[in-house]
């Protein structure tokens, strides 16, 4: 990471312009917001439904493969990547 993502990440002010987004993309307030963090970093995101069941999105913590959804969506691309 540089120097300016680690400082952002060891202050969580990424998490605070998350929430920001999560709330501004989705129409959300942010008290509708729970923001958890992962200490792996393996759970990107969770959906609590009204039944009690949950949907997470997981995977490894790597920006590469994010940017390859982006990148070539709709397809996916075949990632050669450390587990």
């Amino acid at each position: 990471m540089g120097r300016k993502i680690s400082v952002d990440s060891a202050t969580m002010m990424n998490k605070g312009l998350e929430l920001i987004e999560a709330c501004l993309l989705f129409n959300m307030q942010p008290e509708q917001i729970q923001v958890v963090i992962h200490p792996q970093s393996i759970i990107h995101s969770m959906v609590d439904y009204v039944d009690g069941s949950v949907l997470a999105q997981m995977g490894n913590p790597d920006m590469r493969i994010p940017i390859a959804h982006a990148m070539a969506w709709p397809d996916r691309l075949i990632l050669e990547l450390l587990l």
